[in-house]
């Protein structure tokens, strides 16, 4: 055999030597190539044979090839045949010395021997286990970076595209080597792999079609592509590529998989749910989080698996800082994801977040003076990310707050080091520093760096001043008036054009009796601001407090008259004028308003009175209430002077008071009162009048200047800042209301100065003491905090009868579980609800051939035909009645305005969408409220869920009342109360007759006691129902719902709620009396209905007629006397939970249903305010008025 290759190759080497002998140089050269070509060719499909024979031919054409003589030894290894490997090593070493061919060959042989191929051996276990950089290294030591053969070349560049960064690299060489190599299935599924994990997957699909154009790797790369596809999310390009791949191969195996799995995809990019995870992750790409959130919550709900969207989701969040929601989305994308490229992500975005979570519950503990919880969850912060500097800073005041400031400062030092230029650990250093020593402080900014001393240029300055500010004023409070005007002076020295520093330097001075300096102090000041007015009105305020009244006068002349400020006008008047007005305001004081108008009437004589007095006689006549004699007097006063500003003012909040709005909108709009910088309280009524004729954005600029502006405690002004501020700026409200608290004396200094969000809400109980500004100010805070505060809301009401009742259909018992998430939006406060109903009415009693006859449906459809005779048609099948349904509602509501929209329960026999608007308003001293509603009749299960006939098959019930109330209530705050409501509703179901409500109903309440944390009430209740027909029974056609033609009843409510800091009880119990009157009705009110039966009945009676009136039910009147009590407690477990339990029980004639709850709130926000003094817990959207 061996004899018969030689031959061959003999043959074939003098057939070919005359082509050869022929061939010029470029043409030799080029066949030179083409040879080397097929050799690799057959290296790469692993076909010695047509290996062997290009190497024959380029033998002959090109000896001295180096690569023609590369391959040879490479065949020969291949062989195993060492002795030629060897041969043609040396022959290499003569034709191409030091070549790239010849060190290939080298390293070949060197590899074939024992320690090679353990040296191999040794790095490819190296990069099994993972420890590629090591086995790169190994490889490297080998041959280099270099690869001698194509196998050794797929092995490293394996290695290499898994090291972080080297992909891109890996890919390169292995496009280079297919070219050169073109035909290796090996090559090109380890290159397909590497540009799918890159993500260029189209480029990787063309290198498998090119693998599979060799018949021999064809399945091979028809399965990798699939089980790509199979891997990727869906898409418009997913599906695509599902395409592709069927019509590329349309003979693969797995043609029905893909078939399906594309249909899949269709079906899922059609489908609104996918569309809005697709929009979401649009959204979230585009930064836009809140709209991208919606979009994935809404996504989830139709596809609660899909991790992807959970891990966008939490994203979403935690750009929102909803990072216990983020956590929870986290976990889910962790739980359901099954992409490998992105658990790392969502892996690493869980721990970021879990670090920042840590951080925030430190803060909340350290806040809540959990000092050692505090440290705990810092130094577990610290542990998730060592290298982060926040966790340092809260340690940092976690030791601070230890009184350790060593250890704080070693803590922040250590956060410097690791962020040297981090702003928030200089502030803190320099806070730290300032609390220590403001030397040490100062000393620490001077050796900042050049840059970082600049920024704190106007801190070191500040400190400076401040400083000597602070001990001034504690030295004047400690009566060291000597040391407070050393350093008052030195303040000064920095800072010589403050008015009220010189004025506070001269006090100082003056209580030395060092009146030369003191006046110094005041000369200094005047040399530099000697035009300005405050600088006028301070002097003249020093000189006034020393009893130098004309001196006072004159400083106040240097300015113009025209430019004095009404600060500067009253200091002159009241000098002449201050004990004149001390006895009016006297008089005044002491119930006699009449005798001060008077003495200043008589002082004036026969002149008119002063314009200060008439002012003063008109601000007293609008206290009164008296606002036309209030508009008489200002009228007056502007007609000597129309531009007084007090004046004016006066005059447009008269008008408002009136209801005139119009006309103190148009003074407003010719040019508003002016008033000066120091009369804060007159500018503050101004902003409020801006608001009143409809122009709050004004208002709320002028408020915010006023704000900057405001030197003394000033509790209205900041209240009325924040009511401007609720609607749009919700927490800018917040924080003016802390700060309106912290003047109000309800919170300390820090509380309100950096908003404690426990303390404020702590601070807004209810106390019985309260003035009418703190209570405004409790009552504003824990209304628009709790508006603020997100929920989630979980709540179990169960219900059931304990009368006579009939099994299967008035033997109802019914569960609903309902999750509410509340949140704020657009100046209120929305909501979305899930609620599982399910109603259980119970089994019919059956005879013993298994059937019933209740009134139900038609299963009870017989009586007398014509001829006398009893007819009857057979009952139905005994069973069960139950339903049960998930159903979901949305809405929002404010003061005034609220909507809901939802959906009946899923998987009730009839559905409907249901809903309602109420807007509420106050007119001629009363309340009103409109509500335009659809809302279901949750009667029975047959009057919300629908039913089905047994014997017809149809379905009927899921009653709706669709229509208007009207309510109205009067209470001005006393001990009475009324309230009427007047309704009108037509109610609908699905085969069921139709219907009209009206309603009628009044109350009148007495407050027995009405204390903050107290309340007892009682009064009379009167209802009045009518409806057009009686369609309580269950046959088909009828509603199932309670319906007399006129219900009246009285009652007899009695209600006691108390609470404390962590408790709130309601208890309740009413006695009524009631009389119904159902006038005769027919047993199945749609005739066409029950056809089928009729004419089963009438077959089966024949020649006999079986007439309707069989079906006719008489009317009925009853009256009976009943009770209910309701008792409702809630708990507050801590700063976000609370607990709550409710039962009722109600008892009357043939009618007794209970019902009990049991619900957690949880305010993702810290609570400490009041709780409600009546439990309010949720009320099933079926229930919603």
């Amino acid at each position: 055999m061996h004899k018969k290759r030689e031959l061959g190759c003999l043959l074939l080497v003098l057939g070919t030597a005359p082509f050869l002998l022929a061939a010029q140089p470029d043409e030799r050269q080029r066949q030179a190539e083409l040879l080397l070509e097929r050799v690799r060719t057959g290296e790469a499909r692993q076909r010695d044979d047509l290996v062997r024979d290009a190497l024959t031919r380029l033998q002959q054409l090109a000896p001295d090839s180096a690569e023609g003589q590369l391959a040879a030894l490479r065949l020969a290894l291949r062989e195993q045949d060492g002795a030629r490997a060897e041969q043609w090593l040396q022959r290499l070493r003569a034709a191409a010395p030091n070549s790239p061919q010849l060190h290939q060959g080298e390293a070949l042989l060197r590899l074939s021997q024992p320690q090679g191929q353990q040296q191999l051996q040794q790095a490819r276990l190296l990069g099994a286990a993972g420890r590629r950089d090591e086995a790169l290294v190994a490889y490297d030591a080998l041959f280099a970076g270099h690869p001698p053969s194509l196998e050794l070349a797929l092995e490293y560049w394996q290695q290499r595209g898994a090291v972080d960064g080297q992909r891109p690299l890996a890919i390169t060489y292995l496009q280079a080597l297919d070219r050169q190599y073109p035909g290796s299935a090996a090559l090109r599924r380890q290159l397909a792999s590497l540009l799918f994990a890159e993500s260029r997957d189209d480029e990787a699909i063309q290198v498998l079609r090119r693998m599979g154009s060799d018949p021999a790797a064809r399945a091979a790369a028809m399965q990798r592509e699939f089980d790509q596809l199979r891997e990727r999310a869906p898409s418009r390009a997913s599906a695509a590529a599902w395409q592709s791949f069927l019509e590329h191969y349309p003979d693969a195996p797995q043609r029905a998989e893909a078939s399906a799995e594309l249909q899949r995809q269709r079906a899922l990019l059609a489908n609104p749910g996918w569309q809005a995870g697709q929009r979401g992750e649009a959204l979230l790409e585009a930064g836009r989080n809140a709209e991208a959130a919606a979009q994935l919550q809404a996504a989830l709900r139709a596809f609660p698996q899909d991790g992807g969207w959970h891990g966008a989701l939490g994203l979403a969040q935690i750009r929102l800082g909803q990072r216990e929601a983020a956590e929870r989305s986290l976990r889910n994308a962790l739980r359901w994801d099954q992409d490998s490229r992105r658990i790392d992500k969502w892996q690493d975005l869980q721990a970021s977040n879990r670090y920042w979570m840590t951080l925030q519950r430190g803060s909340e503990a350290l806040a809540a003076g959990r000092i050692d919880q505090a440290d705990a969850l810092y130094r577990q912060a610290r542990r998730q990310q060592p290298r982060e500097v926040n966790a340092l800073l809260g340690l940092s005041d976690v030791a601070q707050a230890r009184g350790a400031g060593a250890e704080a400062e070693r803590l922040l030092l250590q956060a410097r080091t690791l962020e040297p230029g981090n702003e928030e650990v200089l502030r803190k250093l320099l806070v730290l520093y300032q609390q220590q020593s403001p030397d040490k402080a100062r000393a620490w900014l001077d050796a900042l760096p050049p840059a970082q001393q600049q920024r704190f240029a106007a801190q070191r300055r500040a400190l400076q001043l401040n400083d000597l500010r602070r001990r001034g004023e504690a030295a004047q409070n400690a009566r060291d008036w000597a040391q407070a005007s050393s350093l008052l002076g030195q303040a000064q020295t920095l800072d010589p054009d403050d008015p009220w520093l010189a004025y506070q330097l001269a006090a100082s001075l003056r209580e030395q009796q060092r009146h030369a300096e003191s006046d110094a102090a005041f000369a200094r000041l005047l040399a530099r601001q000697g035009g300005n007015p405050t600088a006028r009105y301070a002097h003249g305020l020093h000189l006034a407090a020393s009893g130098r009244d004309a001196s006072a006068l004159n400083s106040l002349e240097a300015i113009p008259r025209g430019q004095w400020t009404a600060d500067m006008h009253a200091l002159a008047e009241r000098l002449e004028r201050r004990y004149l007005r001390a006895r009016a305001e006297a008089l005044r004081s002491a119930g006699q308003e009449p005798a001060a108008i008077a003495l200043l009437q008589r002082e004036a004589g026969t002149a008119p009175l002063p314009q200060d007095d008439l002012l003063l006689i008109a601000d007293w006549a609008q206290q009164r209430n008296d606002h036309r004699e209030a508009l008489r007097l200002y009228a007056q006063a502007l007609q000597r002077d129309p531009a007084q500003a007090d004046a004016r003012l006066g005059q447009i909040e008269s008008w408002l008071a009136l209801g005139e709005t119009a006309r103190a909108r148009q003074a407003l709009q010719q040019g508003e009162p002016q008033f000066a910088a120091e009369q804060i309280n007159a500018r503050r009524r101004l902003a409020n009048a801006w608001a009143a004729v409809g122009e709050p954005q004004r208002a709320r600029a002028q408020f915010a200047q006023l704000a900057t502006e405001q030197r003394a405690p000033d509790a209205l002004l900041h209240r009325d800042h924040a009511r401007l501020l609720a609607s749009i700026q919700p927490q800018r409200a917040l924080d003016s209301y802390a700060r309106a608290m912290g003047d109000a004396g309800l919170l300390a200094p820090g509380a309100s100065s950096l908003r404690d969000d426990r303390a404020l809400t702590m601070a807004s109980r209810a106390r019985d003491e309260d003035d009418w500004l703190r209570r405004s100010l409790r009552s504003d805070v824990d209304s628009l905090y709790q508006r603020e505060n997100p929920t989630l809301r979980v709540q179990h009401d169960y219900a059931w009868r304990s009368d006579d009742v009939t099994p299967g259909l008035s033997d109802l018992t019914t569960q609903t579980t309902i999750v509410q998430a509340d949140w704020p939006l657009a100046g209120g406060q929305a909501f979305a609800r899930v609620e599982q109903v399910d109603m259980d009415a119970g089994r019919f009693d059956t005879d013993a051939a298994g059937l019933h006859t209740e009134g139900f449906g038609t299963c009870n459809f017989q009586g007398r035909d014509s001829s006398g005779s009893f007819q009857a048609l057979a009952g139905c099948a005994g069973g069960g009645q139950r339903d049960s349904g998930a159903a979901f509602a949305v809405g929002w509501r404010n003061e005034r305005l609220a909507v809901d929209l939802g959906r009946s329960p899923q998987g009730f026999e009839v559905g409907n969408w249901l809903g309602g608007v109420s807007y509420d308003w106050d007119y001629a001293g009363l309340g009103w409220s409109l509500t335009v509603s659809r809302r279901p009749l949750s009667n029975s299960l047959l009057s919300y869920a629908g039913v089905v006939d047994p014997r017809t098959g149809i379905r009927w019930g899921g009653v709706t009342a669709n229509g208007a109330s009207l309510g109205l209530s009067y209470d001005q705050g006393g001990a009475h109360g009324v309230w009427a409501q007047v309704g009108q509703h037509w109610l609908r179901g699905k085969n069921v007759a139709d219907n009209q409500r009206t309603t009628l109903m009044a109350g009148y309440y007495y407050k027995l006691i009405d204390r903050a944390d107290q309340r007892l009430r009682t009064g009379l209740t009167g209802i009045y129902w009518s409806y057009d027909k009686d369609l309580g029974d269950y046959y088909l056609g009828q509603g199932g719902y309670y319906s007399p033609q006129r219900y009246v009843s009285l009652g007899v409510p009695v209600s006691y709620a108390w609470r404390n800091a962590d408790w709130s009880v309601l208890l309740e119990g009413s006695l009524s009396w009631s009389q119904a009157r159902s006038d005769a009705s027919e047993r199945y009110p749609l005739h066409s209905l029950i056809a089928g039966p009729l004419a089963e009945l009438n077959g089966q009676s024949a020649p006999a007629l079986f007439p309707l009136d069989n079906f006719a039910t008489a009317g009925d009147r009853s009256s009976a006397v009943g009770y209910r009590v309701n008792a409702l407690v809630e708990r507050r477990l801590s700063d976000h939970w609370i607990v709550g339990a409710g039962l009722t029980l109600q008892r009357s004639e043939d009618y007794a249903p209970n019902h009990a709850l049991l619900y957690l709130r949880y305010s993702f926000e810290p609570w400490q305010g009041n709780l409600r003094m009546a439990p309010e817990p949720l009320i099933p959207y079926a229930d919603f008025k």
